[in-house]
């Protein structure tokens, strides 16, 4: 059974972006048309998202679903996709985390607010 991505960590929208890979492939003739063919059933979605977190705490409890639940960011988890609204099987791309900094400015306390960056992907039935 997958772990399912904290509920309490919003993936704000704005920054949020979405690529599709494509199922098709494509031959070049010596003349004529190209030739194309579909590949696969299924493609890989990638999701750019950015994490918010309530404070320095928060993000520290977050890490530690993350290193303890998925496994620093290899294993897949369960999450709502903010598009669709729908529950897809999702993993973190390279397992990587973009840097934490603080949603306003600089770091002032340990209760301000914070964000980082990752990638999401998921795969998607093609048809």
């Amino acid at each position: 059974m997958p772990a399912t991505f904290p509920t309490d960590v919003p993936c704000v929208l704005g920054s949020y972006s979405e690529e599709r890979d494509s199922a098709v492939l494509r031959s070049e003739m010596e003349r004529g048309v190209p030739k194309q063919r579909r590949m696969s059933s299924d493609v890989m979605v990638q999701v750019k998202v950015t994490l918010q977190f309530r404070d320095q705490t928060h993000a520290q409890t977050f890490e530690a679903w993350f290193d303890g639940q998925i496994g620093a960011g290899t294993d897949w988890f369960t999450w709502k996709h903010p598009r669709t609204n729908q529950d897809v099987l999702a993993r973190i791309v390279n397992g990587a985390l973009g840097p934490l900094s603080p949603v306003h400015g600089t770091w002032r306390t340990g209760r301000q607010r914070c964000r980082r960056d990752a990638t999401f992907e998921y795969l998607k039935q093609a048809y």
